[in-house]
């Protein structure tokens, strides 16, 4: 049997990629019992996404995305919607000792903010997150060092089978399959997507005809749509930085002209934030 790392009282689990074996961690390596070896980074991460399976040599989100993210949620823009998903977290989840899962983390953002509110109710959380991006992983384990992160994929999540109580998706593409394997029979799952009217303001701005979002519709039998609900307000943006920043963190930016990006650093000052959260669960 294979002995977890513990983190103050909080047991952290990953399983190997090559092999899905437990790993255990033996002077920053961690390590199965097939001898397969990964070593932890000095920020305190793992990459846990084999050679051979990467798409490209630095898959997801670039350095510069990244870090326009963190300038703009650090900012707290999106607040309310991190109250939103801990107002879920509580509601669904009623255990004193809960694992959230991360899928798709990013930078930890969510992650840290969601864990850290639970928290301060006396809740033991243990927070994980996995992302394919390696530099939004760095930026996420030197931030937040009470929580664990790995590079892996959401199509490869290296979590054991019914091991996780919340799984936080926001925005993150992943394989319904893994979210039915690694969430325990009474989890919830909570995915975050933008609604109609999201960025509203922004696409406006950039755009000569803008689309509202379209609504993703789940068929998958293995799930049942336990609750739903939007989140709308505006954001005030105050500064040309932020207003950038939130176009940065979009994939808009890259089809943008420069002439449009001066009308958003410009006039910009106040965004629509649009959002729909779903709550899943196994269904019986």
């Amino acid at each position: 049997m294979t002995l977890p790392l513990l983190q103050g009282s909080l047991i952290i689990m990953w399983t190997c990629p090559a092999c899905t074996k437990n790993l255990q961690l033996d002077n920053k390596t961690w390590r199965c019992l097939n001898g397969h070896a990964f070593d932890q980074a000095k920020e305190g991460y793992v990459n846990l996404q084999l050679a051979q399976e990467r798409k490209s040599k630095a898959p997801g989100d670039s350095a510069e995305m990244i870090s326009a993210r963190r300038t703009f949620l650090n900012a707290n823009h999106y607040s309310p919607l991190v109250v939103a998903i801990t107002k879920i977290a509580k509601k669904h989840c009623q255990l004193d000792h809960i694992r959230l899962f991360d899928a798709g983390c990013g930078e930890g953002y969510y992650l840290n903010h969601v864990c850290t509110a639970l928290e301060k109710d006396s809740l033991t959380i243990e927070g994980l997150g996995c992302d394919i991006s390696k530099p939004a992983v760095q930026k996420a384990a030197k931030a937040y060092k009470s929580r664990q992160f790995s590079v892996a994929s959401t199509f490869k999540i290296p979590l054991e089978n019914n091991s996780v109580d919340v799984i936080l998706q926001v925005f993150a593409p992943l394989s319904e399959s893994e979210v039915f394997r690694i969430l325990t029979p009474s989890g919830v799952w909570i995915s975050v997507n933008p609604a109609s009217r999201h960025l509203s303001h922004l696409k406006t701005l950039i755009y000569k005809q803008s689309l509202e979002h379209k609504a993703n519709v789940k068929n998958d039998e293995r799930f049942e749509l336990f609750e739903q609900q939007t989140i709308q307000f505006d954001m005030e943006l105050d500064s040309a930085e932020s207003r950038l920043a939130l176009l940065k963190m979009t994939p808009y930016y890259w089809q943008t002209s420069e002439q449009a990006k001066q009308n958003v650093a410009s006039e910009l000052k106040v965004c629509e934030a649009h959002f729909d959260i779903k709550i899943w669960k196994k269904a019986q």
